[in-house]
């Protein structure tokens, strides 16, 4: 497996803003897990919940190394806060979020299993100094 190729067709399909096919990266039944989601089969939601609150998300894999059938990268996340109610503190703060991922993939590359680590205080972080730095 070149994972180098692989790293660059996955932040193509990261990138919420562009339309990228994220779910195109995952064999049939595969799963996706992170600190927010349990393990789950329903990439849709995943995809779904993601684009809801960081509309504009892209992600650059700044290092990778795996095996023939897995690999770990570490990545920079970037993205604008959306939260559901137009009017809460904090919308629209951009925010930087860095973490690692732990992929296993089929003899095709597709994702049989994604796994998200990373410090969710960091991006509600940076939202809450914009909220705080913000007027009222």
């Amino acid at each position: 497996m070149d994972w180098e190729v692989w790293a660059r067709r996955a932040e193509k399909a990261i990138d919420v803003a562009a339309g990228g096919d994220w779910k195109g990266l995952f064999a049939p039944g595969a799963t996706f897990a992170d600190p927010n989601s349990a393990a789950t089969t329903d990439l849709r939601k995943i995809s779904r919940d993601t684009r809801e609150i960081f509309p504009d998300w892209t992600q650059e894999i700044t290092s990778i190394r795996g095996g023939d059938e897995w690999a770990v990268f570490e990545w920079v996340g970037r993205a604008t806060y959306r939260p559901a109610d137009a009017n809460s503190p904090g919308g629209g703060t951009p925010i930087v979020m860095h973490g690692a991922t732990i992929v296993e993939v089929d003899g095709n590359g597709l994702v049989t299993a994604w796994r998200d680590y990373l410090d969710r205080k960091e991006p509600e972080d940076q939202i809450r100094r914009a909220a705080r730095a913000s007027p009222t």
